[in-house]
């Protein structure tokens, strides 16, 4: 009876490690109103939540969607930010996870018609959700990632970002 009890202990003990796809690090590139390179790098594994951070630099694009002829010019930049993200499984093993978060952006911004560049920066909110696959070390996500700063405010940004997953010795 006790071989029975240590053999199913040990059977769900291993059946429940290897369902989790989780990782330690990823380095990447994110593209869509930015073109940015990722890393990022879980901090904190238990409970069911897991929490990140994202490292991301790159070029940031101005959107240039007007409503009025008076609107504010287009600025460019080069931006570095930092996101504190939160992962939750969305369960039935799918290998998917839904992430919210936020973090600062700043950066070097060059306004269209001016030669002088300057700098600006702001808060990032940040959802989205994350694909983790089985058999590749890579993951998808596709996030929305709106700007609230200066001199960018705008709500229409977000991407597709692919990263390749860094092995761990742990796993």
């Amino acid at each position: 009876m006790k071989y029975i009890l240590l053999s199913t202990v040990l059977w769900f003990c291993l059946t429940k490690s290897s369902k989790a796809q989780y990782y330690d690090h990823a380095l990447g590139f994110r593209a869509g109103t930015a073109f940015e390179a990722s890393y990022k790098r879980f901090i904190f594994f238990e409970p069911k939540i897991q929490q990140a951070f994202e490292g991301l630099a790159g070029f940031q694009i101005d959107e240039g969607m007007k409503l009025f002829a008076y609107d504010e010019p287009i600025n460019n930049a080069f931006v570095i930010e930092g996101l504190w993200l939160v992962h939750l499984d969305l369960g039935f093993n799918t290998n998917f996870s839904g992430f919210a978060g936020g973090g600062i952006y700043m950066g070097l911004y060059v306004q269209t018609g001016v030669d002088v560049p300057f700098f600006g920066g702001g808060f990032t909110p940040c959802v989205g959700v994350e694909y983790t696959f089985t058999h590749l070390p890579m993951s998808v996500s596709i996030d929305w990632k709106p700007l609230l700063g200066y001199p960018r405010f705008t709500l229409a940004r977000g991407a597709l970002t692919i990263r390749y997953l860094i092995p761990t010795s742990w796993h």
